[in-house]
């Protein structure tokens, strides 16, 4: 498993997970810590070829929660 460098949007500290599944693909997920401290995990329903593709999945995903628009599904999300 893999943690990229945290970014900052809106108030919100963003912390996407890639991990390797071992048959050579990519999952993805982000972590995302609103200002009350409260976290949730958002995971992305799809695999990826690369571990760069899966850091950009899970940052967009978690730009779009923010943002409070719909992408793919939120299933996914568990809070911590």
């Amino acid at each position: 498993m893999h943690m990229a460098n945290v970014m900052e949007y809106h108030g919100c500290e963003v912390r996407p997970v890639v991990t390797g599944t071992g048959q050579g693909r990519y999952a993805a997920a982000a972590i995302v810590t609103g200002r009350d401290g409260e976290a949730r995990t958002l995971g992305v329903d799809a695999d990826f070829a690369n571990s760069d593709e899966a850091c950009d999945e899970a940052l967009e995903a978690a730009v779009a929660w923010i943002q409070q628009r719909s992408v793919g599904s939120w299933r996914y999300v568990r809070r911590s």
